[in-house]
């Protein structure tokens, strides 16, 4: 049980845990809702925990500062063989926004996007491609 001690110090603790399954049909409330719920992730200090438990074990709901749908696509680049991305190209590419990656590591989405300009250029072409175009 020593293992689940973080859920102590998780942000979403005394928050309605509906808010982290949205189940409408209206895509613009759930999407408000998803917005909602990754503000609560976004400043959660065991984030990393959660999110590593939620790859492991929770299919639906956001947890760990992503839908089940980007939990999906992360676990999918996770056990593809060869080198390992880095977390916050993971997180691109599972859907977040260069924003979103900027406020989870402190920097600007510009600093991202030139991140993203090092990579081998496949690889920033997908990650370009995947926040909508131009970086900037």
């Amino acid at each position: 049980m020593a293992d689940r001690n973080w859920r102590v110090q998780a942000a979403c603790r005394g928050v309605d845990p509906e808010l982290f399954f949205p189940e409408s049909s209206d895509e613009p409330l759930v999407r408000k809702q998803v917005a909602a719920a990754k503000a609560v992730c976004r400043t959660c200090p065991v984030r990393e925990e959660c999110l590593a438990e939620a790859l492991e074990r929770l299919p639906h709901g956001v947890a760990g500062g992503m839908t089940e749908h980007e939990r999906r696509r992360a676990r999918t680049q996770r056990d593809r063989p060869g080198p390992r991305k880095p977390r916050w190209l993971t997180l691109l590419e599972a859907g977040s926004s260069q924003p979103e990656v900027a406020a989870e590591y402190g920097v600007s989405a510009r600093t991202i996007a030139r991140w993203a300009a090092r990579l081998p250029s496949e690889l920033a072409a997908q990650s370009t491609t995947a926040q909508g175009g131009d970086p900037r």
